[in-house]
């Protein structure tokens, strides 16, 4: 049966790619390496790895067997580390996933204001795209997920905000001068994802918006996959930007125009905090329902 070491073994030579930089990482002998390998193979009956020259490729089962040994190390590493916290006198423990946008201008206050009022409770929490932290929720790897936009969830959420989006510009905004002027476009980077990310995209309300009022395509000088990137490059004069508003900061100098329909709808984001039922305990519930207040929901 395989163990940890053949956990680390599985994890850092696909990372090395090499046997002998592996074998000398490990503090063990090559042929010992190689002996624990076909011992893994013989228990899986397949081959996991081939040799090219110096080079290791790992198969399709393989690079498998990788993917399940990291996972195991990671819930192994977060299990050390939650009974060291219980030593430590914390009382428990919550995985919290969020929107990286959420993450950076939202979590700091709001964790710092739950850990006045439940100081004993150790928070472990991740960033990444909705459809990322939808992904982990899903998959029971995080108890909470924050997410902004909609998302087929069938479980628990609670609608945190309301979230308009605005332009931002480093001189008086004239709706009418837009097509002339350069735009910084926020877009999500290009992975697997982007196409359900995109349905849910500041880039595709944006287009919704320009096309009800112009006939012209905007004039896109950039691209970036970050907020905070398109937020400098605006303050350099490059051009304009659409952002949601809670991302503008008591210190930012732009000028600010909310995006509005012809109708004078506001163009909105909406942010959710989602949850399984069936996986809520008393420290789960206690930081749901401070965010309900904290929200004044």
């Amino acid at each position: 049966m395989m163990n940890d070491d053949d956990y680390k073994i599985l994890s850092l030579l696909y990372e090395e790619k090499s046997l002998t930089k592996t074998a000398q990482k490990l503090f063990i002998s090559q042929p010992s390496l190689s002996y624990r390998i076909r011992k893994i193979e013989e228990e899986f009956g397949t081959k996991i790895i081939h040799k090219i020259g110096n080079q290791i490729k790992f198969t399709s089962e393989g690079e498998k067997l990788v993917r399940f040994s990291n996972k195991i190390l990671y819930d192994l590493q977060l299990l050390k580390m939650e009974m060291h916290n219980m030593q430590e006198g914390l009382k428990g423990n919550i995985k919290i996933g969020a929107n990286t946008n959420f993450a950076i201008y939202n979590m700091p206050e709001l964790v710092k204001a739950y850990a006045e009022k439940y100081p004993h409770v150790y928070i472990n929490m991740s960033s990444g795209w909705s459809i990322e932290v939808l992904e982990h929720i899903e998959n029971n790897d995080i108890d909470i997920g924050i997410v902004t936009g909609e998302y087929n969830w069938t479980s628990e959420k609670v609608l945190l905000k309301e979230d308009p989006l605005v332009i931002i510009h480093y001189k008086p905004i004239v709706l009418h001068k837009l097509p002339e002027t350069y735009r910084i476009v926020y877009q999500s980077h290009q992975n697997y994802n982007t196409v359900i990310e995109l349905e849910n995209s500041i880039s595709r309300a944006s287009n919704v918006w320009w096309n009800e009022r112009f006939k012209t395509p905007p004039k896109n000088i950039m691209q970036a996959d970050k907020i905070e990137i398109c937020k400098k490059f605006v303050q350099k004069e490059m051009g304009y930007s659409i952002v949601p508003k809670s991302c503008i900061l008591e210190n930012d100098s732009f000028y600010v125009k909310a995006l509005k329909s012809k109708n004078g709808h506001p163009f909105m984001r909406n942010t959710w905090l989602l949850y399984k039922e069936n996986r809520v305990n008393k420290e789960i519930l206690d930081f749901i329902e401070f965010v309900k207040k904290y929200y004044e929901i």
